[in-house]
């Protein structure tokens, strides 16, 4: 059984057992984060940083930067992005693709919905924009954002692209993807925990998705080639 187990665990690919132990880091993070801060109510991080930036970091200028960051993860504007997104792939004739990034960000989407509905955490209070009436945890911005940004490094990671520019794009979109995370704190719509849940649970449902997406795939051609 032993040496069973011990050959069948070396076929295991290597990159599918790092994915595997961040997924379930990724997992234990954001319960961690929803037992403490919606469980247990330990707020005292995300009030310090509230009271760090509010003393060293916030500025009118800097306020209107961070507006604009963080409107290119709100809905209007990746309602739009991903319909581009979806007409790119359509005139590509990468139909497969158009069904992956549906089901990704649809996916997304609900999970957002229903673990603001279940955690059910307040919004900060004074906020620098128009306050929300929806709830705080996770932050859907963090959250939509990382998928969607990831999105596009995962289709331009496909493409015949230059690998060093490959490279260089996809590390500017998850800046950016963070730097829209940390908009939503710095504008107060957002505690810092709701926002690395929200990152956490983005990366989480990338690699999940990822890999069923992966299985169904080779699944199919399988049975195409049987």
């Amino acid at each position: 059984m032993n040496s069973f187990t011990s050959k069948y665990f070396k076929k295991i690919p290597v990159g599918l057992i790092l994915l595997l132990l961040l997924f379930l880091a990724l997992i234990y993070i954001i319960s961690w984060l929803a037992h403490e801060v919606v469980g247990e109510k330990e707020a005292w991080i995300d009030q310090s940083v509230f009271e760090y930036l509010r003393l060293h970091v916030i500025s009118p200028g800097l306020t209107s930067v961070m507006k604009s960051v963080t409107f290119f993860a709100s809905a209007a504007f990746l309602s739009i992005a991903y319909v581009v997104v979806f007409i790119v792939l359509y005139f590509e004739k990468l139909y497969r693709r158009m069904l992956e990034v549906f089901v990704i960000g649809l996916g997304g989407f609900l999970i957002i919905y229903f673990m603001k509905i279940i955690f059910q955490r307040a919004r900060p209070s004074d906020p620098l924009l128009n306050p929300l009436l929806n709830y705080s945890f996770p932050s859907g911005h963090a959250t939509s954002g990382f998928i969607f940004y990831g999105l596009l490094g995962f289709l331009l990671w496909k493409t015949t692209m230059n690998q060093n520019l490959k490279i260089l794009i996809g590390i500017a979109l998850i800046i950016f993807a963070l730097l829209i995370g940390f908009s939503r704190i710095y504008l107060r719509m957002h505690y810092t925990s709701d926002v690395v849940a929200g990152f956490c649970v983005g990366a989480a449902w990338m690699i999940l998705s990822a890999w069923v997406l992966e299985k169904l795939k080779k699944q199919s051609r399988q049975e195409l080639n049987s």
